[in-house]
């Protein structure tokens, strides 16, 4: 496919993936990827749409999503979604590292990303806690909070005064 070609698909994709159409947009995403295996934005959207593809693994979702961050490593929302994803499933460690590799892209945005980590964190690492016996409670809200204090930009220091002040006005 010739670039316009290739963009007039990922319209189509796209637009099928918009109005929900997803095993259709899968196919036509799948489609690009088949003539071109270089398109960020159709691994994307066969990550996007597998919504609908019962029959896909976990890990092969996250080879699309892996693919389309190696092809547009500079595309935050590429990271975001992958961290979702991940954390929606349990992968931990993979979704820490797509949110912060996404607040290290936009940095303007960083706080946004951060604060998503901590609380994506610390919901999913919650729910999976059985697939991760050795971590524990404690750990969980301390690494969640360590999340949060990355996304306001505050120290430890700064944020146990703040705290005390609080406590004192109350």
């Amino acid at each position: 496919m010739v670039a316009d070609d290739i963009q007039k698909a990922l319209d189509k994709a796209n637009m099928q993936l918009a109005g929900g159409d997803f095993k259709k947009s899968f196919n036509s995403f799948k489609k690009i990827v088949r003539s071109n295996g270089n398109v960020a934005e159709a691994y994307f959207g066969m990550a996007e749409s597998s919504i609908a593809i019962p029959k896909l693994t976990i890990q092969e979702i996250a080879s699309y999503y892996q693919k389309a961050c190696d092809l547009s490593d500079g595309n935050p929302l590429y990271h975001a979604s992958y961290g979702n994803f991940c954390f929606e499933n349990g992968i931990l460690k993979k979704g820490e590292e797509c949110f912060i590799k996404a607040s290290e892209i936009d940095e303007e945005n960083s706080s946004m990303y951060l604060s998503e980590l901590a609380t994506s964190y610390y919901h999913s690492a919650n729910r999976f806690h059985n697939m991760y016996p050795n971590i524990s409670k404690e750990e969980i809200d301390s690494r969640a909070l360590k999340y949060i204090l990355m996304a306001f930009n505050l120290t430890i220091e700064i944020a146990k005064s703040r705290i005390d002040n609080i406590e004192h006005k109350d």
